[in-house]
């Protein structure tokens, strides 16, 4: 446990909902403002309000704008039920970088010995009513930092003002992945009949199709790179076979409202009896 999990301090943030989350978040993201323990500082917490999505899974948070400073930090309760209050510790503070950012927009900071210090006390700019940044569930793209001596300008988003906060507050990066996927994670799943990798999809996009259609539909069709077979879409223990299947087909097969001893004009093929095919040449 760090000495900010145990320092007790007057939260002065506001909580958009009464979920457990929010509380937490709030609790932990004001001790590593206040705290001795990360650099961070200068984050006006007054501005901050907490909250929970129940619906996200596609991201681990979110920082919101609202105009004159005032931020929404919003965490993420599938990170939270799956990879534990751990895991969101690491979003709260990259989603308390976005509110400095956005509190200290258009000023000059650089990086000493010390940390990261502002080198303007200008008014900073305002960034659109409603524009956010958030890190995503997707693997890391990196988080070196490139800010040089001469400083930077406090900008939103990902660029020098956020990878200069990577190493000083622990972070993963733009992005991370904190918890094993699942295939009921998504909502569409195809994969490789030959070596069983797979992928999952959370909209019927122009992939699903492609696994489905196998090349007879207009879309094309998509392979394993390892081993140059066509994928299938799958649900449980059967894979669709290929055809020039429409949208909702592909989305009955996905739901699981086929059953292949009653909807005979819709080719299901069993795990066991599934078989390889070769792409196009």
């Amino acid at each position: 446990m760090g000495t900010t999990d145990s320092q007790q301090v007057d939260t002065v943030g506001r909580l958009g909902d009464d979920h457990e989350l929010s509380r937490r978040a709030r609790g932990y993201g004001e001790r590593v403002v206040r705290g001795d323990e990360w650099p961070l500082d200068g984050v006006d917490l007054a501005a901050i309000t907490w909250a929970t999505s129940t619906r996200a899974k596609r991201r681990h948070g979110r920082c919101s704008y609202g105009g004159e400073g005032r931020v929404t930090i919003t965490l993420t309760e599938h990170t939270y039920e799956r990879a534990g209050f751990e895991a969101c510790k690491k979003t709260i503070r990259h989603e308390l970088v976005h509110a400095w950012q956005y509190q200290h927009q258009g000023q000059r900071a650089v990086v000493t010995d010390r940390g990261i210090e502002l080198r303007a006390d200008g008014a900073a700019a305002t960034a659109a009513d409603g524009y956010s940044d958030h890190a995503d569930t997707e693997p890391a793209t990196g988080g070196e930092s490139t800010a040089v001596d001469a400083g930077f300008t406090i900008e939103t988003g990902h660029g020098d003002s956020f990878r200069a906060w990577v190493e000083p507050l622990a972070l993963p990066g733009r992005c991370s992945t904190y918890y094993e996927r699942r295939r009921s994670d998504f909502a569409y799943v195809y994969g490789c009949p030959n070596c069983g990798e797979w992928w999952g999809k959370h909209r019927l996009c122009k992939s699903v199709r492609q696994a489905a259609h196998g090349g007879e539909g207009s879309t094309g069709y998509r392979y394993c790179t390892d081993c140059e077979v066509l994928l299938h879409l799958r649900t449980g223990a059967w894979y669709l076979a290929h055809g020039d299947h429409d949208d909702a087909t592909i989305r009955a097969f996905a739901d699981g409202e086929l059953d292949p001893a009653v909807d005979g004009r819709v080719p299901l093929i069993h795990r066991r009896d599934i078989g390889s095919t070769e792409r196009p040449s």
